[in-house]
């Protein structure tokens, strides 16, 4: 414990989930409360109290050093109440300090162990007296909060639990065997693999041997189980994957605006079907990856954030709650609604260690490669979403409700509409990453420190001193909530979208803020130095016998002496050279994006970027204006001057 930087953590982020400030004149009952919750709150692993600090809303930091002034007799309260005051004695660590001069108080509170929980305070009983820390407030736990502490502390986990009237009969042979391809597939020569299939869900903790009969656990159910079995016993239990054309949920719809697929088989075998349903509704992006001389298709968003969130999403939910696991497409995001609210703190989501609800299907499903085993799982998808220029995954959840909803944006942040609307801020000097925590906040509403070290991968520290800088230009908004504290884009900023272009100074300095911080960020890539990022993407020069069918008919669709001139192109060309080509190109005819990024060698989303430019400077234009985020968007040079409209063009 280090009382300085439990000093510096606190006016740089505020009250939160694992750290509390209390005056040091007394120990009263909030110190006790909040000592209750964090031994109490499963997965926080115990939380820390700063004793001698005072909230001063005249501070810039909200927070002064008061000092304690008999620590001794504050310490000694601290270890009579932790002993005297609740039903289990609880063991505090203390440290004293000095900050600036004056005496301060360090405590940690461990987490307590599952078999003694429900912490709870002896005078208030357990209904009343029992807390648990929710974001940076000690709340009085729910009945079902008090019943889920029970369980654990007096019966085996849930997904153990025996239904008696239930045999090896409700097991289905095609899920075990596909376990077995699976578990094969990892691991060649795991020793359950020649087990039979009666020792095999034994060795798993899917059966249990009841009066000399093996029954199916839950898990077992869950996991193999028969569509009979399942429709008998977990008739809710299901996957349903909504299709919504629009960004809304609810209202009058006609049943051409939606479709619905419904899945209620044993997780070995829908999980594979539930993640076709998904994949197979997400738009394609067309790319020649270095080194290949044929095109590829990538979804917009990878393939392993979807899987990671699904499998997380059945392996993590609450199957006491009778509720499907509920995925809705909308037009501009996807989201996965899950009973049962997640065991880990929102702000320690991604970092490593993993609280299973369901410890047996966490353990089936680790062992076929579904599932990340170290907790590393929602870490590797803010990664992909990040390399795939796309905000990090939003998570919601509720205790109240016992909820746990993810969102995946479809969208990029960086596109066009959002570099126009940053073209006000251009006598700021933004860097890249200002850039996108201003347009997140305008996106989403509002931007918190935790949101900025996910677009970022900042510390809590440095974000909170980008945030502070954004704040203090005007162009950031504060709202002091504790650690719920979040930012809002001023008003007169929200609309305005001025014609002269930040893109260029962006780029340059983003390149500085990139090479300091975070050399392998995409988002970052996205925006950078076209130059850098033809360099880092193009492939090597070919001769024209051996590329694609693909470019070959693009190429032929050009006259001769410009078949001849791209062919010629190094491996890197100016920018000046870059735009006098695509000039050439796009006076001939209209060509898409993907087209584009084919002729040159290139990615699809090098091509959007590059031609996004031309179109800011009015020398190209869409075929398609009013809709610029359309699949079908091609780009165009203008014959005649003045226009502007595809249907003018000759």
């Amino acid at each position: 414990m280090d009382i300085s930087q439990l000093w510096t953590e606190l006016i740089q982020t505020d009250e939160h989930s694992r750290l509390e400030a209390k005056p040091g004149n007394e120990i009263g009952n909030p110190v006790m409360q909040t000592i209750c919750a964090y031994a109490n709150t499963d997965g926080l692993n115990g939380g820390y109290i700063l004793i001698g600090v005072e909230e001063d809303k005249t501070s810039p930091s909200g927070y002064v050093i008061a000092g304690v002034k008999n620590p001794d007799q504050i310490q000694n309260e601290i270890v009579t109440q932790c002993i005297s005051k609740f039903n289990v004695i609880i063991r505090p660590e203390i440290q004293v300090g000095i900050l600036q001069d004056k005496t301060v108080i360090g405590v940690y509170i461990p987490e307590s162990e599952p078999g003694d929980k429900p912490i709870y305070m002896r005078k208030q009983g357990m209904n009343k007296g029992t807390y648990i820390r929710v974001g940076s407030t000690d709340q009085v736990c729910t009945e079902g909060e008090l019943v889920r502490f029970l369980q654990k502390k007096n019966a085996r986990p849930y997904d153990e639990t025996v239904l008696p009237q239930t045999s090896l009969s409700d097991i289905d042979p095609k899920a075990l065997q596909e376990y077995r391809k699976l578990r094969k597939k990892k691991t060649p020569h795991a020793s359950e693999l020649d087990y039979s299939d009666e020792d095999l869900l034994n060795a798993l903790h899917c059966v249990d041997i009841i009066d000399g009969i093996p029954k199916p656990t839950i898990a077992g159910l869950l996991l193999f189980g028969t569509d009979a079995v399942l429709r008998r016993y977990f008739s809710m239990m299901r996957f349903d994957y909504v299709r919504v054309k629009g960004r809304e949920w609810g209202g009058s719809r006609d049943e051409s605006s939606y479709y619905s697929i419904e899945l209620r088989e044993s997780l070995l075998t829908l999980l594979p079907k539930a993640e076709a349903a998904i994949m197979d509704d997400i738009e394609r992006e067309l790319s020649f990856p270095p080194g290949r001389l044929t095109r590829e298709e990538k979804p917009v968003i990878p393939y392993d954030v979807i899987r990671e969130i699904l499998v997380n999403a059945v392996m993590h939910r609450d199957y006491q709650t009778p509720s499907p696991t509920l995925v809705i497409r909308f037009t501009d995001r996807i989201e996965f609604h899950n009973p049962g609210y997640s065991l880990k703190p929102l702000d320690k989501i991604g970092t490593p260690g993993s609280t299973a609800r369901n410890q047996t299907i966490a353990s089936v499903l680790n062992e076929t490669e579904y599932a990340e085993n170290k907790g590393s799982g929602i870490a590797k998808v803010q990664r992909k979403m990040v390399e795939a220029q796309l905000p990090p995954p939003m998570f919601d959840s509720s205790k109240t409700e016992n909820t746990f909803v993810v969102t995946l944006s479809l969208h990029q942040l960086m596109d066009e509409t959002a570099l126009r609307w940053l073209n006000q801020f251009h006598d700021f000097g933004l860097s890249g990453d200002e850039a996108r925590i201003l347009v997140y906040a305008k996106q989403y509403g509002s931007v918190s420190n935790e949101n900025c070290r996910n677009l970022t991968s900042y510390d809590t520290a440095k974000s909170s001193s980008l945030l502070t800088r954004l704040r203090s230009m005007g162009i950031l908004n504060q709202h002091s909530h504790g650690s719920a504290t979040y930012y809002t884009i001023p008003e007169n900023y929200l609309e305005s979208e001025p014609e002269n272009s930040l893109v260029t100074q962006i780029r340059t300095q983003d390149t500085q803020m990139d090479k300091e911080n975070n050399p392998e960020s995409a988002l970052v890539t996205q925006i950078r130095t076209q130059d850098t990022q033809i360099q880092n993407e193009q492939t090597s020069q070919r001769e024209y016998g051996s590329e694609s069918d693909e470019r070959a008919i693009l190429l032929q669709s050009l006259p001769k002496t410009l078949q001849k001139e791209i062919l010629s192109l190094g491996q890197r060309m100016t920018p000046e050279k870059r735009e006098e080509m695509l000039l050439k190109v796009c006076r001939i005819h209209p060509f898409t994006a993907a087209e584009v990024g084919i002729l040159f060698r290139n990615t699809r989303h090098w091509a959007k970027n590059v031609l996004r430019e031309l179109v800011y400077s009015g020398k190209i234009f869409l075929t398609i204006p009013d809709k610029p985020q359309s699949k079908n968007q091609a780009y165009y040079v203008s014959h005649d001057a003045g226009q502007t409209n595809i249907n003018e063009w000759k």
